[in-house]
């Protein structure tokens, strides 16, 4: 039986070149994974090309190839277990250089040089090291109708009322205010645009403004760590900027923005919020995720360079470095502003690896709007969201309309805005000269993406439980409809709307994670099987062509009666084993699909395939890409769930006191996610033993309870609501408060006499109308025990006059006194 496991565990990706390349030169080379026979007692934390084999090295030589760099190079533990023994290797010079080259390299030598390689035995897998783009759409002066001043702005608070919560006042940030950070908060005309069309911020805010404890990650050209927006210190003493790493060949190593754009790409994700004015009084921006300007300076920020030099071009090969990177330094997101035409498989495993790790990639979408031939053609990272290994984010602009230059390729999630997006700049010109002070306003979808990246953090920070592809789920499903009804190719489900984001996970809101087995099969057709890479799992067998059935693999889970209704289910990648249902499988994405849901249950359904082979009718092999036995569905189930009541007693004040007879107002605020059934009242004394002093129904906000008669004496206790829900998951909630019952001669002992608890197992409490004798006697009527009371709470240790525990039975406890003579009956549990 072969058991299908994601290709993360044992990743021996190695590269190699044609031989005068330089490392660094993306055009230039392949990255190559070693078989486990290449890879032989290779280390798997081996970063540093020494540590080849002979026999592999000598093979790449053979080809015209040299190494040139190690995956795990200078990539900081601990995470490496699948990477550390990933090569990087160059084409060097051809014979045939008169010919058109592709990818910097003759096309008949790289077509010669990758089928060598993958009949190699040594060699697992080999792909271009394809390169991405970090360029924008552009950045500079803000049209006219963005272009206001800060002066005579009306204060929002006169506008949008405030509740009193994380940041209950209008952020002090000089562009928020003058309506030049439309994406924040949109006031219509003075920020030339449309009223609301905005990320909905000031509101989110109010709920989560991030947390210093969340980090974010910053894939791109560097960062400026002198923009005081961006840098400085938090709260606790520690750097705002965590975890750098230069994932480059770089010789220096820095994380130095040269090129402008990772800059500008974190002050939209994570620019300090109400932090006042910098470098001119009315210039200062606020970020998503950027605290509070108190207490909270919202999360920090993990950059990464993957542009090497002065460069705005990245490799796949840095780009799954920094994924990896990001993934084991506990960012909860890593914003990917780039992207490229053509897949790379180094890519995805890492994508994977960064989800799997409680890292969300988040990539905008591309800037080939403008084009309507080329508008919807896969763009990669983002195109990888189909799969939900990323968020693919497109651009809106001030109108809630899509940005003209935003890509709307298959697999859009939504949209965010990312037309003259206000955000920081260097405090220095970059390498080309340019420079603006602090700030500009700056397009593209590379300004969209890090809006839905501070998005991340402020989920985070309220809701960690949240994992895998929760976060595409929450955040593109509580978008705003701005295109047509529905999902819709240009706007997919919309654009970000951060309050209603954090409202679908409020406190009244459950997770559920687990895992399913498939339960059942149906055969649905056959066809021609197309496996484009030989693993995980049965793929390796059956790569390239096969005549096959298509098996339906089904899973039906019910829902625990905890969840009064289901607001979202959907699979998750990690967990899932099951393959898409179009006989097309060019690499394992684990792929499933809710066929039905309700409130009482859900059903799952994925695909696999069965070779037609008739050499074996059993055999597990014959499945692609795993066995029947093997296939299974992680999933999420998301909705309001049945919590213990919330209550509080606003009626009597602690330590008040009631006389016997009279009616105590007891006044209480109960509520449930179901229902409050009934609110119970009790007197518990200090000497033990309770007293019930009557009940109300759930809806009730208080009532009216009189007060027993315990005795002479006064006796402190606390007096005890109980708010029940006893409808479906039963569960209950207590608010006690100190009381005391004042003394009183009681003229009832019937109605006063209480013997409580019974039955009951060590000790019984008695509460006697006066002073007297109190006796405790067996069903016999034999005496047992002799207590002499002053009145009040008595105590029976549940032992006899010479101290020996009395058996379980029936009892007799007997007052005189005073009072009069009243009898209880009570029944003793154990020995």
């Amino acid at each position: 039986m072969r058991v299908l496991s994601l290709p993360l565990a044992a990743l021996l990706a190695l590269a190699a070149a044609v031989t005068s390349a330089r490392s660094g030169e993306p055009s230039r080379e392949l990255i190559v994974q070693l078989s486990p026979l290449g890879a032989g007692a290779t280390s798997l934390r081996t970063a540093s090309t020494r540590a080849l084999p002979a026999a592999v090295r000598g093979r790449f030589a053979a080809l015209g190839l040299q190494v040139t760099r190690a995956f795990g190079e200078r990539l900081p533990a601990p995470g490496l277990a699948w990477a550390r023994t990933s090569w990087r290797a160059e084409a060097g010079p051809d014979p045939a250089a008169a010919l058109p080259e592709i990818y910097g390299f003759h096309p008949e030598r790289i077509v010669l040089v990758l089928a060598a390689l993958e009949s190699d035995p040594l060699v697992d897998w080999a792909e271009p090291n394809v390169t991405r783009s970090v360029k924008p759409v552009g950045y500079g002066t803000p049209s006219a109708t963005t272009a206001v001043a800060s002066a005579g702005r009306t204060d929002a608070r006169a506008q949008r009322p405030f509740a009193a919560t994380t940041l209950d006042t209008l952020a002090n940030d000089p562009f928020l205010r003058s309506g030049n950070q439309y994406a924040l908060w949109n006031q219509g005309p003075p920020s030339g645009g449309t009223a609301g069309a905005d990320i909905h911020a000031l509101e989110a805010w109010r709920t989560s403004v991030g947390g210093n404890g969340i980090k974010l990650a910053v894939a791109d050209t560097g960062i400026d760590p002198a923009q005081p927006e961006l840098g400085g210190a938090m709260p606790d003493g520690g750097d705002r900027i965590v975890d750098a790493f230069n994932a480059t060949g770089d010789t220096d190593r820095t994380v130095i923005d040269r090129f402008g754009h990772g800059t500008l790409v974190a002050g939209v994700m994570a620019a300090r919020t109400n932090d006042g004015a910098h470098f001119a009084d009315t210039s200062g921006v606020a970020g998503v995720c950027g605290g509070d300007g108190a207490g909270n300076a919202g999360c920090r920020i993990v950059p990464i360079k993957i542009t090497p030099g002065v460069t705005g071009e990245a490799s796949a090969f840095d780009i799954a470095r920094a994924l990896l990177h990001a993934a084991d330094a506990g960012a909860r997101a890593m914003n990917m502003s780039f992207a490229g035409d053509l897949p790379s498989r180094i890519e995805r495993l890492a994508l994977t690896y960064a989800l799997l790790h409680g890292c969300v990639p988040v990539a905008a979408a591309g800037n080939s709007g403008f084009d309507e031939s080329i508008a919807a053609q896969l763009l990669y990272p983002a195109a990888y969201a189909r799969d939900g290994l990323a968020i693919s984010v497109g651009a809106s602009d001030a109108f809630d309309q899509r940005a003209a230059f935003s890509s709307y390729p298959p697999g859009l999630d939504l949209l965010a805005p990312g037309l003259e997006v206000y955000t920081t700049y260097m405090t220095y010109p970059s390498a080309s000269g340019v420079s603006y002070p602090g700030y500009v306003p700056a397009s593209g979808t590379s300004f969209a993406a890090p809006h839905v990246t501070g998005a991340v953090g402020l989920l985070a920070a309220v809701r960690p439980d949240l994992m895998d592809n929760d976060f595409q789920h929450v955040i593109r499903e509580s978008a705003d409809d701005i295109g047509a009804p529905g999902v819709d190719a240009q706007t997919a489900h919309g654009r970000l709307n951060l309050a209603s984001m954090l409202a679908r996970v409020g406190p009244a809101i459950g997770v559920w994670h687990d895992e399913v087995a498939a339960d059942s099969f149906t055969v649905e057709g056959q066809g021609l099987l197309t496996v484009g890479e030989r693993s995980p799992g049965t793929m390796g067998l059956h790569y390239g062509s096969s005549w096959s059935t298509r098996l339906a693999a089904y899973a039906t889970v019910p829902i625990p009666d905890t969840f009064l209704t289901v607001t979202g289910v959907w699979p998750r990648v990690g967990g899932t084993f099951a393959a898409r249902g179009d006989f097309s499988i060019p690499y394992f994405a684990p792929t499933a699909e809710v066929l039905r849901a309700s409130g009482a249950s859900v059903t799952f359904r994925g695909y696999l395939y069965r070779i037609e082979d008739d050499s074996c009718d059993v055999c597990d092999d014959r499945y692609v890409p795993l066995a029947p036995s093997n296939v299974r569905f992680g999933f999420t189930v998301m909705g309001t769930v049945d919590r213990p009541p919330t209550l509080s007693v606003l009626r009597p004040d602690p330590n008040d006191s009631g006389a016997p007879g009279a009616t105590l107002l007891v006044g209480w605020r109960a509520t449930d996610p179901d229902q409050v059934t009934r609110v119970r009242v009790t007197f518990e004394a200090e000497a033990g033993g309770s007293v019930l002093l009557g009940e109300a129904a759930g809806s009730a906000p208080g009532g009216g309870f009189t007060l027993p008669c315990l005795g002479p004496v006064d006796t402190r206790g606390r007096l005890v609501v109980t708010a029940l829900d006893e409808h479906g998951h039963t569960d209950e909630t207590s608010v006690s408060l100190p009381f005391t019952l004042r003394a009183g001669a009681c003229s009832a002992p019937i109605t006063a006499f209480r013997a409580t608890p019974s039955p009951f197992l060590d000790a019984l409490t008695v509460f006697a109308p006066g002073a007297g004798e109190l006796r405790v006697m067996d069903a016999s009527g034999r005496l047992v025990r002799r207590i002499a009371t002053a009145g009040g709470a008595a105590r029976w240790d549940g032992r006899d006059e010479h101290g020996t525990r009395s058996p379980a039975g029936v009892y007799w406890v007997r007052y005189s006194g005073a009072a009069g003579s009243v009898t209880r009956r009570v029944v003793k549990l154990g020995r």
